[in-house]
């Protein structure tokens, strides 16, 4: 599957490090993997910081960010099924936050219902997988650690009123919103009732 997604660069980077003996054969579809990835990250932040300067400022990539993909990691949810569909999802997303921030005020207890509910689902759910992401018991519990204890921190900056209130920080609180869209998703998908004919 892997191999058939493979494009020149990477077809040629892969095969430079096996001939180098950097890399395995049998690792190499991993690396291809993991260099997929890292091209796929970076583009769709690329996508996000032109949008936000196309909005009229760079800090709402800045501020979209640093709320939404440190806790994505680690809370997980929705995964596109395509790399185009991902910048679609993300970059809409986005773009659909920073409208958004210019017609909502985030008022104090938004926030803390925000953090609050991201926070239950870091708790009860973390990390909610997709379907083509698994992940082994081990890793689960790392997760679910690690999404709870950033979501906490987050709570306790917003119950101590830290950030100020501005669009920016609007736009922070409403990636929020993103993250538990993506993670509400595939959990309503397990859920929901088998349908019977």
């Amino acid at each position: 599957e892997i191999g058939v997604r493979l494009v020149g660069s990477e077809m040629c980077i892969r095969d430079r490090a096996i001939e180098q003996d950097v890399i395995d054969t049998c690792d190499a579809a991993a690396y291809v993997y993991g260099y997929e990835l890292l091209i796929s990250s970076v583009i769709s932040v690329l996508i996000v910081v032109l949008v936000s300067i196309i909005c009229g400022d760079f800090r709402y990539s800045l501020s979209f960010l640093l709320g939404f993909v440190l806790q994505r990691i680690y809370i997980g949810g929705y995964h596109a099924t395509s790399h185009i569909r991902c910048y679609f999802a993300f970059s809409g997303m986005f773009l659909i936050c920073v409208l958004l921030s210019k017609l909502i005020v985030v008022t104090y207890i938004f926030r803390i219902m925000t953090t609050a509910l991201l926070l239950s689902i870091s708790i009860l759910f973390a990390p909610v997988e997709a379907k083509n992401k698994p992940l082994n018991e081990k890793k689960r519990l790392k997760y679910k650690i690690i999404a709870s204890t950033l979501s906490a921190v987050d709570f306790i900056i917003t119950l101590l009123n830290m950030l100020p209130n501005n669009r920016i920080v609007t736009c922070y609180y409403l990636s929020k919103w993103v993250l538990v869209i993506f993670a509400v998703g595939p959990l309503y998908q397990k859920i929901k009732p088998a349908r019977t004919i």
